[in-house]
């Protein structure tokens, strides 16, 4: 029996989402052909039905999805209003005399704040288990 036949897991799955998901951000699957990509690897119970998927899209380079998998996307998102607001509080600051360093006050409660998530999302996304890579034959 090859193995093709044999059943896949939902770590698998999750892998073959992943990829597919790359290649949506990387504009090479329209939202359209995402979900019905998708469907089809929810319904897969085995590895010949989850190959398919992925047959017209390239291998997975390393670095990248390394990359990718360092620091979550949303990540990113939620530190870009802390970034611009701290910004706009220290041009504010130096436009009235740069006396007292009042932007502390915004700066660092805030970047407490976030801190926390950041961290748990680095920390679970990095603890993540790598599911194996369906088997060629």
């Amino acid at each position: 029996m090859g193995a093709e036949h044999v059943r896949a897991s939902d770590a698998d799955r999750e892998k073959i989402v992943e990829r597919l998901r790359l290649a949506m951000n990387e504009g090479r699957l329209t939202l359209h052909e995402f979900d019905d990509r998708l469907q089809q690897v929810y319904n897969a119970k085995t590895y010949g039905e989850l190959t398919p998927v992925l047959a017209d899209l390239p291998a997975q380079r390393g670095s990248r999805a390394a990359a990718t998998r360092r620091i979550p996307q949303w990540v990113v998102i939620m530190w870009i209003p802390w970034v611009f607001v701290n910004m706009l509080t220290l041009l504010i600051w130096v436009a009235t005399g740069a006396g007292y360093f009042w932007p502390f006050w915004v700066e660092v409660p805030w970047g407490m704040a976030l801190l926390i998530p950041t961290a748990i999302g680095i920390t679970v996304q990095g603890n993540g288990s790598e599911p194996k890579t369906p088997p060629s034959h």
